[in-house]
């Protein structure tokens, strides 16, 4: 499938070749600087920009300075991320096993798709058996949950992957804190063990990483079931990162990768990962990869929706029509992958009640 106009026209270049810029006018810039911030990509372009003096130096001055800001404003997120791991590092206990995830984890690494991210929380990893363990030294270390009403809370533990997030007062970032990567309700179920298997250490860390698989599978998981689609097109991004760095040419690499994600029953989210990397991003993924595509109706309904929900739009244009379509299908789609029909009734109706009782309330009020 071919990428929508307005991003095939400037922004998958740039995020492909740096050398586009030469092709752009300042008038070019204007609308792309707008929707590649909207996308949490500034930074990222940013950085691809300037590790090229040609198209660094090639950049009019008005726009240089836009993004020397994103890579400023970068840095000083990514140092706000090492801090709060520090932080957490020392109320952690020594014992206990814990694994970054998702940005965390690619600036660990110091992976080259690390460059330029925004962070705005710490994603951590922890079996179900220390789940406890591991929020009691969070919560006594001065952690707080943010305040859930008890459906919420019991949603998250005993129907979600992760804890409701915690914040320390006054720390920018917050904290997730996950026993596995994919809801326990969903349609992908990851299979622990192979996950927690395959965890791998990083030099001069107390933290542990996914195997470079599983970080693929986890990213792709993420997007394409773990997401509405609205605006996730940074999340493609990440899967082009990480395929790029982690697999190259490597034929095993890329059986492995399939081996494991049919382990994870996460085939169909990888095979739709890989398909908008490669046709959006150019993305190196063999032709003859033994990963089965979906029945035909759903890739034609996948290309309409993620088409139209997936890139980043100007915050004071209205959508269209299409788009507006497509942002409620995704929200769908999202929740019907996440929980089975009888809990998303359930679930349904306590979300529409807890969103009509404030003005049922109060319209009994005014009538007495």
């Amino acid at each position: 499938m071919s990428p929508p106009a307005g991003l095939a026209r400037h922004i998958l270049p740039l995020l492909r070749d740096a050398e586009h810029v030469r092709n752009m006018q300042l008038a070019d810039w204007d609308d792309t600087i707008r929707l590649v911030r909207q996308a949490r990509l500034l930074g990222t372009v940013a950085h691809r920009l300037r590790d090229q003096e040609g198209p660094w130096t090639a950049l009019p001055t008005r726009v240089r300075g836009h993004l020397q800001a994103a890579i400023n404003y970068s840095a000083y997120r990514v140092q706000l991320l090492r801090m709060e791991m520090r932080a957490l590092d020392q109320a952690l206990p020594g014992d206990l096993p814990v694994a970054l995830l998702k940005g965390a984890a690619y600036l660990a690494l110091d992976l080259p798709l690390a460059r330029g991210r925004m962070p705005n929380d710490v994603d951590l990893l922890v079996r179900r058996t220390n789940i406890e363990a591991a929020e009691a030294a969070l919560g006594s270390a001065g952690w707080k949950m943010e305040a859930k009403d008890p459906y919420d809370d019991r949603y998250y533990r005993e129907w979600s992957h992760e804890l409701p997030p915690m914040r320390y007062p006054g720390h920018a970032l917050e904290v997730d804190l996950h026993h596995t990567i994919a809801p326990v309700t969903s349609r992908t179920r990851a299979d622990d063990d192979l996950l927690f298997e395959g965890l791998q250490s990083v030099p001069g860390s107390r933290f542990l990483v996914l195997d470079p698989c599983d970080q693929i599978i986890h990213a792709a998981i993420h997007l394409f079931q773990d997401s509405d689609l609205h605006g996730q097109l940074r999340g493609l991004v990440d899967i082009d990162g990480l395929v790029r760095h982690h697999l190259s040419d490597d034929a095993q690499a890329w059986s492995r990768l399939v081996d494991r994600a049919e382990r994870h029953r996460a085939d169909r989210v990888l095979w739709y990962a890989l398909h908008y990397c490669r046709s959006w991003l150019g993305t190196p993924v063999p032709e003859s990869l033994a990963l089965a595509p979906p029945p035909r109706w759903a890739r034609r309904s996948m290309d309409w929706v993620f088409s139209r929900a997936c890139p980043p739009r100007i915050p004071d244009v209205a959508p269209s029509l299409g788009e507006r379509l497509a942002d409620t299908l995704g929200q769908l789609r999202y929740h019907r992958l996440r929980m089975p029909p009888a809990l998303l009734a359930r679930h349904f109706l306590h979300k529409t009640w807890v969103a009509v009782r404030p003005r049922a309330i109060a319209g009994a009020r005014s009538a007495d």
